[in-house]
C-alpha cells in the first residue's frame, strides 16, 4: 500500500512538471508573437507616415503631392512604391510592450523621384518640373524623419501604401486575426467607441469627396472647377459619393482616435457626375466624353479615403478620469474660413480664381489655429514643432489634409471655409512626446 503511496506521489509530481513545461513553453511564444505583432505594427505605422509626410509636401501654391497622385494610378503606384522602398531601422522595444522602428528619407531623394514620375506618367499642365524642384524651397529640412510605434495586435492602419504589407514582418504562422480593442477604449463605454467610428465615416465621406474633386476632366480643368462653376452643380456636389461603402475600420492604441476607411466606385462617379452635367451644366469645356474619360485616366475601379472621428466629449471625460492624457480641444473640428474676390468674378473664371484664392486663405487661417493649439501651460504646437522640426513635415501633412467646403459667393466676394478633426494634430503631436518620454 505504502509503494502504491509512493507511485501515485510520483506520478502526480510528474503530471504537475508535465503541465508545467508546456506553460513556461507557451509564455515564450506568447512573449515572441507579441514582439513580431508589436514589429508590424511599427512597421506599418512608419511607412504611413512616410506617406503622410510626402503626400503632404507642398508642391505649388495650392497644390500638394496628394493632388499629384490623384492624376493617375500609374503616378500613385510609382509614389507608393518609393516609400516602400524606403529602409527603416532596427526595431526597439519597451518594457510595455511597445515597439518603435524609425526611417527617414532626403528631400532631394523625394524631389529626384517626382520629376522621374512626372517625365514618365503625368499629362497635366498644373503641375511642371520647376514646381516639383522648388518643393526644396517649401519645405524646411532636408531630410523627412518619422518613427513608427506600434503595440502587438494584428489589424494594421488604415492608408498604408500599396504593397506594404509585402515588406513588413509578416503574422506569426497559423495566427487567427481577431480585431483587437486596445486598453484606452475599454475605459470609455462601448457606444463611445461606435460614435467615434461614426464620426470617422462622416469624415471620410468629406475627404472623399475632396479626392473626386481632384480627379482631371481636361488638361486645365479638374471636378473641383466643374463643381464650383455652376451653383446648381455645387449644391448637389455631395450626391457624388452616395453608394460609398466602408472598407475598414481602426482603433488608435494610444489615444481615443477611430480611424474609417470608406469607398465608391469609379463607375458610381462617372455616372453621378454626367448626371449634373446633363441636368445642370451650361458651359462648353467640359463635355461628356471628358467624364467619361476619368476612369481611362486614373485607371482604378475605386476611389478610397480615410477619415477620424473621436467620442463625444461625455466619453472623453471618462478616458480622462481613467488618466488618459487629452487635451481640451482633442474633441474639436477646427475650423476656417477664407474670403477673396476677382476682377472678372461674374464670370465662370473669375468664380474659380477667387476661390481658390479663398481657399488658400482660409488654409493660412486653419495653419494659425492649428499652431496656436496649446500643448501644456507653456507650450503651444508651434512651439512643439520648432523644438522637433522632424514632426514639421507631419503637422503640415495633416494641414493638406484638410477638407474644404463648397464655395459661397455674395456681394463679389467668395468664402470658403476648411476644416479637420484637431484629434488628427494631437495624434501627431503625441505619438511624438511618446517617443521622447520612452527615449528618456
Amino acid at each position: 500500500m505504502i509503494g502504491h503511496d509512493r507511485v501515485c506521489i510520483r506520478l502526480a509530481a510528474f503530471a504537475a512538471f508535465a503541465m508545467a513545461v508546456p506553460a513556461w513553453a507557451q509564455s515564450a511564444v506568447s512573449d515572441a508573437q507579441n514582439k513580431l505583432l508589436a514589429r508590424r505594427a511599427a512597421e506599418a505605422d512608419c511607412y504611413r507616415k512616410l506617406a503622410e509626410a510626402v503626400y503632404g509636401v507642398r508642391i505649388g501654391s495650392d497644390t500638394y503631392v496628394r493632388d499629384f497622385v490623384t492624376e493617375s494610378d500609374e503616378i500613385r503606384a510609382a509614389v507608393d512604391t518609393f516609400v516602400k522602398g524606403i529602409r527603416l531601422g532596427p526595431p526597439r522595444y519597451y518594457d510595455d510592450g511597445v515597439c518603435e522602428v524609425d526611417a527617414e528619407v532626403t528631400v532631394a531623394k523625394l524631389v529626384t523621384t517626382l520629376k522621374a514620375v512626372h517625365k514618365t506618367h503625368y499629362h497635366g499642365n498644373r503641375v511642371t518640373t520647376t514646381d516639383i524642384e522648388n518643393i526644396k524651397k517649401h519645405v524646411k529640412t532636408d531630410v523627412f524623419r518619422v518613427t513608427g510605434s506600434g503595440a502587438p495586435r494584428p489589424d494594421l492602419p488604415p492608408d498604408l501604401p500599396a504593397g506594404i504589407e509585402e515588406v513588413i514582418t509578416p503574422l506569426p504562422p497559423d495566427y487567427v486575426p481577431t480585431r483587437s480593442i486596445p486598453p484606452i477604449w475599454k475605459t470609455i463605454r462601448s457606444q463611445g467607441r461606435l460614435m467615434a467610428e461614426r464620426a470617422a465615416r462622416l469624415d471620410a465621406m468629406r475627404k472623399l469627396l475632396e479626392h473626386i474633386k481632384g480627379l482631371r476632366l481636361t488638361s486645365d480643368t479638374l471636378v473641383r472647377d466643374f463643381i464650383t462653376e455652376f451653383d446648381e452643380i455645387g449644391t448637389r456636389a455631395d450626391g457624388i459619393v452616395y453608394g460609398a461603402t466602408q472598407r475598414s475600420a481602426y482603433l488608435h492604441d494610444d489615444e481615443l482616435i477611430a480611424e474609417v476607411t470608406m469607398e465608391v466606385p469609379v463607375e458610381k462617379v462617372i455616372t453621378r457626375i454626367k448626371e449634373l452635367h446633363s441636368e445642370h451644366y451650361h458651359g462648353n469645356k467640359v463635355t461628356s466624353t471628358d467624364i467619361t474619360n476619368i476612369k481611362k485616366k486614373i485607371k482604378r475601379d475605386l476611389i478610397r479615403a480615410t477619415g477620424s472621428g473621436v467620442p463625444p466629449s461625455r466619453f472623453i471625460s471618462q478616458a480622462a478620469g481613467a488618466g488618459a492624457e487629452m487635451p481640451v480641444w482633442f474633441g474639436e473640428r477646427l475650423n476656417a474660413t477664407g474670403e477673396a474676390t476677382d476682377a472678372e468674378i461674374h464670370t465662370a473664371q473669375g468664380k474659380l480664381r477667387a476661390a481658390r484664392a479663398a481657399e488658400l486663405d482660409a488654409m493660412r487661417k486653419l495653419a494659425e489655429q492649428v499652431y496656436g493649439l496649446t500643448i501644456s501651460s507653456d507650450s503651444t504646437v508651434r512651439e512643439f514643432v520648432t523644438q522637433y522640426e522632424e514632426i514639421a513635415i507631419q503637422v503640415e501633412a495633416v494641414l493638406a489634409g484638410a477638407v474644404g467646403e463648397e464655395p459661397v459667393f455674395s456681394e463679389e466676394i467668395a468664402r470658403v471655409t476648411v476644416s479637420l478633426p484637431a484629434a488628427e494634430v494631437w495624434s501627431v503631436v503625441h505619438q511624438h512626446m511618446l517617443v521622447v518620454k520612452r527615449r528618456g
